[in-house]
């Protein structure tokens, strides 16, 4: 007898993995769009750019830890 592949619960850690992947990138994104305001107004500096994608990717990838265990 052939085993059914995608059941509920491959979808299920499908949709996770894909709502993980938009929430580590938006957290991307809003730290970029945060600094880019600061760009804006203030002053341009390579250093505070990488701060702010590193801050972005840690609290991504915190964000998504928190989601995966809260199961």
């Amino acid at each position: 007898m052939i085993k059914l592949f995608f059941n509920k619960e491959f979808f299920h850690y499908f949709s996770l993995l894909g709502f993980l992947g938009f929430l580590i990138t938006g957290n991307i994104l809003i730290f970029v769009a945060m600094y880019k305001l600061f760009e804006k107004y203030f002053f341009k500096s390579d250093i505070l750019f990488i701060i702010f994608i590193c801050i972005g990717v840690f609290s991504g990838f915190y964000n998504a830890y928190k989601t995966i265990m809260k199961k």
